[in-house]
C-alpha cells in the first residue's frame, strides 16, 4: 500500500539507463473513480513536460523511486498529450447516506500492485486530530464518489 501524498513525491526513473525521467505530479482516475489508470509525470524539458502514463507500466522500487517499465520512444509520444478526466478526491467531504458530513479526505490509500483505491484518511478538524488522529474509511463497492462528494453506506 501508498499513500497518494506518498505516490506524488517519487520519481520516476526509465528502466534502462536508471535516470530520473521526470516527478509524479497526479494521477487520473477510473471512470468510477476507484482506480488509477493513469500517473502523470513531469519532467524538465520546457517546452513538452507532461506525460500520462499508464498505471501498469511503472513498478515501486523503493520510498522514492518508480521505475518505468516501456521504451523511452514511448514516453516521448505521449508529452504534451491533452489530460482529460482530472478528478481531484483530496479534501472532498465524505457524507453518509442521509447527507451527514462526517469529515474530509486528506489522503487515499493506494494499492501498489493494481492502483486500486483502498480506502481514505480522513479529517474531522484540526482538534479532532489532536485529541483522537485520522481516520481511516475503506472504500466500499457501494461507496459512490461524486464531483460534490464521497457518499458513504451504512453499516448494519
Amino acid at each position: 500500500m501508498i499513500r497518494y501524498k506518498q505516490l506524488i513525491t517519487l520519481n520516476l526513473i526509465d528502466k534502462e539507463t536508471k535516470e530520473a525521467i521526470g516527478k509524479i505530479l497526479d494521477v487520473i482516475y477510473s471512470p468510477d473513480i476507484k482506480k488509477i489508470d493513469y500517473i502523470i509525470i513531469k519532467n524538465n524539458n520546457l517546452i513538452k513536460n507532461k506525460a500520462p502514463i499508464p498505471y501498469r507500466h511503472i513498478n515501486f522500487l523503493n520510498s522514492n523511486q518508480a521505475l518505468y517499465l516501456e521504451d523511452m520512444e514511448v514516453l516521448q509520444e505521449k508529452l504534451d498529450e491533452e489530460i482529460k478526466n482530472k478528478f481531484k478526491i483530496i479534501d472532498k467531504e465524505i457524507r453518509l447516506e442521509d447527507g451527514e458530513c462526517v469529515g474530509y479526505v486528506k489522503d487515499i490509500v493506494i494499492n501498489k500492485e493494481d492502483g486500486t483505491i483502498g480506502g481514505f484518511i480522513i479529517t474531522e478538524g484540526l482538534f479532532e486530530d489532536l485529541m483522537k488522529g485520522r481516520n481511516y474509511i475503506p472504500l466500499l463497492k457501494n461507496t459512490l464518489i461524486k464531483e460534490d462528494g464521497i457518499y458513504m453506506p451504512y453499516i448494519n
